[in-house]
């Protein structure tokens, strides 16, 4: 990533191969998440995917804290909490729909 590179949303981060970087700002836990597994979950869900906007939505797993700091970063992902294959993809959104 030059140092003119805009990443303002999930899917700037996955055209230039990046991940999401997330730190609670309360009890500084950090979490890698795969930036292309996420947007694809955003989606699903009809949210922004603009990084400033999720900053809202995501809680911290240990503290239950809002709004953590996100940050581009080509660290490799962590543990994935997203669905493992195409079909627990398409239950979600069956899910998600009624």
């Amino acid at each position: 990533m030059g140092a003119n590179t805009r990443l303002d949303g999930l899917s700037d981060l996955v055209k230039h191969k990046a991940n999401l970087r997330v730190t609670c700002r309360t009890c500084d836990k950090v979490s890698v998440v795969d930036a292309q597994r996420f947007n694809r979950y955003c989606l699903l869900r009809c949210w922004n995917t603009q990084i400033e906007a999720l900053g809202q939505r995501l809680v911290c797993s240990r503290c239950g804290a809002r709004a953590p700091h996100l940050k581009a970063t080509r660290e490799r992902p962590g543990p994935d909490p997203f669905p493992k294959d195409e079909r627990a993809w398409k239950l979600l959104f069956r899910r998600l729909r009624d």
